[in-house]
């Protein structure tokens, strides 16, 4: 019964979302212009440009096939140089904010580890492309803007994700040592943190392949990655460049998320002895013995190599302006980022409230409300969607035998499947801010843009690890019904979905809190919601009402992840 109640509140909720968006199927035909744009634009994506297409062009420099690999090799050093940064703050957050680092804290430690969480959640509310709004605004343009507008939100995520893994770790060993008269910060490191290592390291490469694309999607403020010459691409009209940077940068994403999909596999299912277990073996015959992996070790040194090429290949990370006039921007911008009626007033904060409340009547509220539901009703198509996919998706399904069970299956729906892994690779390799950019040119400025793009994004994400949910669940009520004559649908629909329930859901709130996050910067591209009046705010140089605006973004997300964790708290209590 609960689970009825959650479909039709997720379908009512979707429908209302639509309402008071006010889209219609209509708003998804192009105009006689947009059609003809579609057209080519969609067309040139079968002849990807592999010289400019402007002849005064080709006689520069630098070849086209050199830009890509310039932009491409700058995107990637951004993204493996802030990743370093990010992976510090998130260690110290992560220890700091883990109550397995506190063995008895007094008041004064708690107080510590709760205000590191609220810190990491705080600069992880605020988007990527926010932060290098704000230090953009604030510095001006430099190399540096790029790094710490990824550092500091990966930072966050990786300090919540890691000390949440290491209150999970089982911490037995480190009683153990602890009672043995060890210290502290020993049963900390030799009885936790190595247990939850791999977990630590998997979820690390994870954020590095999201950083990629984050990379990417920051060229569309300024930042020379690949993202900028999508953009520029596109303000020309030349729609097969276009296509060339998107397709360079899709294989050099499902490159890292290859590699990262290895890695964490050796990591997580470790390698085996390349001894057998025999009684009375040393310490040195074990350790000579153990599973060894060229692979992990050629990964960590191709990493640290990365990491130093990345910090030495750039020898002017403030490079932009000059200092004098980079004190002058960070002052005008702190002076200009206090509301304009408290600098009015001499410091008077007794008139906030009423230009808030302005702020908010005159555009604000409406652009908050529907940035929520711009972001939950991505996320419930996506569900919906991934839930149909699953059942061709699904290895176990599409096995011609499934769970085991000879059915006599046609090989179209084992094909079917691949089909269907291989599309959702492609729709999590590409960031939204770039699908969204590029439905433009075929949609228009509707909020379907938007939604198409979190949910085409997301649908991949939410199909692969639902599809890894109903591969890795244990039912034997599907296996009766296969065997019984039953078909896969009912399969699927009557026990493995059921069974898988409660981690689908999860999986559903964790993309909803990443929704919300971007709906808040999808506005930029044009479409009424808060990052439209962000972008709008920077134009006119309104930094208090920017800064207005980026708060209620992050206060949004910040809300999204405690419903979150609430009703995910409840299902964990039901299951």
């Amino acid at each position: 019964m609960r689970r009825r109640w959650f479909f039709l509140g997720a379908i009512a909720l979707f429908f209302w979302g639509l309402w008071v968006l006010e889209v219609h199927p209509g708003q998804l035909i192009p105009s006689e212009g947009g059609r003809e744009a579609a057209g080519d634009f969609l067309s040139a994506a079968f002849q990807p440009a592999l010289d400019y297409e402007e002849s005064d062009m080709r006689g520069g420099e630098v070849s086209f096939l050199g830009k890509i690999g310039k932009a491409l090799w700058l995107t990637v050093r951004y993204a493996v140089v802030a990743m370093s940064l990010a992976f510090m703050i998130g260690v110290i957050g992560g220890v700091l904010g883990s109550r397995a680092w506190w063995s008895k804290p007094n008041l004064f430690l708690q107080v510590l580890r709760i205000g590191t969480r609220l810190l990491a959640t705080a600069i992880r509310s605020v988007h990527e492309l926010m932060w290098a709004l704000l230090f953009l605004s604030a510095v001006g343009t430099s190399p540096l803007v790029a790094i710490l507008a990824m550092a500091f939100p990966y930072g966050g995520t990786l300090a919540k994700v890691f000390s949440e893994l290491l209150d999970e770790s089982e911490s037995s060993a480190g009683e153990v040592i602890r009672a043995s008269g060890g210290s502290g910060f020993t049963a900390f490191f030799a009885g936790v943190v190595t247990k939850a290592l791999p977990d630590l390291a998997t979820y690390a490469l994870y954020r590095l392949e999201c950083a990629v694309r984050s990379s990417a999607v920051l060229g569309f403020v300024g930042i020379p990655t690949i993202g900028y010459e999508i953009k520029t691409a596109y303000e020309d009209g030349h729609y097969h460049e276009i296509w060339s940077y998107v397709y360079a940068l899709l294989i050099v994403v499902v490159l890292f998320e290859a590699w990262g999909a290895k890695v964490r596999g050796l990591l997580t299912k470790g390698t085996p002895s390349r001894v057998g277990e025999e009684k009375g073996q040393s310490l040195s015959e074990l350790w000579r013995g153990r599973g060894r992996s060229w692979f992990l070790r050629f990964s960590v040194a191709i990493l640290a190599v990365g990491i130093a090429a990345g910090w030495m290949a750039e020898d002017r990370w403030g490079a932009g302006v000059g200092w004098e006039q980079r004190e002058r921007n960070l002052d005008r911008f702190t002076d200009e980022m206090v509301p304009y009626p408290v600098r009015e007033a001499d410091g008077d904060w007794s008139v906030f409230g009423s230009w808030f409340s302005e702020k908010m009547s005159d555009g604000g509220t409406v652009a908050l409300w529907r940035t929520f539901h711009v972001g939950t009703t991505a996320i419930l198509l996506a569900g919906g969607l991934s839930l149909i996919g699953i059942l061709f998706a699904a290895r176990t399904l599409a096995a011609s035998n499934p769970r085991g069970v000879r059915d006599g299956g046609s090989k179209i729906r084992g094909l079917l499947g691949m089909v269907l892994r291989g599309a959702s690779m492609l729709a999590r390799a590409m960031p939204e801010y770039i699908l969204a950019f590029l439905l433009l040119r075929v949609f228009g400025p509707t909020y379907w843009v938007l939604i198409f793009a979190l949910a085409i994004h997301n649908g991949g994400i939410l199909l692969r690890l639902g599809a890894e949910v109903i591969d890795n669940t244990k039912s034997q009520a599907s296996e009766v019904i296969l065997a019984q004559g039953g078909n896969r649908s009912s399969a699927y629909l009557a026990a493995m979905m059921p069974a898988g329930f409660n981690r689908l859901v999860l999986f559903l709130f964790y993309r909803w809190e990443s929704c919300i996050r971007e709906a808040t910067v999808l506005g930029m591209l044009g479409v009424a919601s808060l990052g439209f009046l962000i972008s709008d705010a920077k134009v006119a140089f309104f930094y208090d009402e920017m800064i207005l605006w980026v708060g209620l973004g992050a206060a949004l997300v910040f809300v999204g992840d405690l419903t979150s964790d609430f009703v995910r708290g409840k299902l964990r209590t039901v299951e």
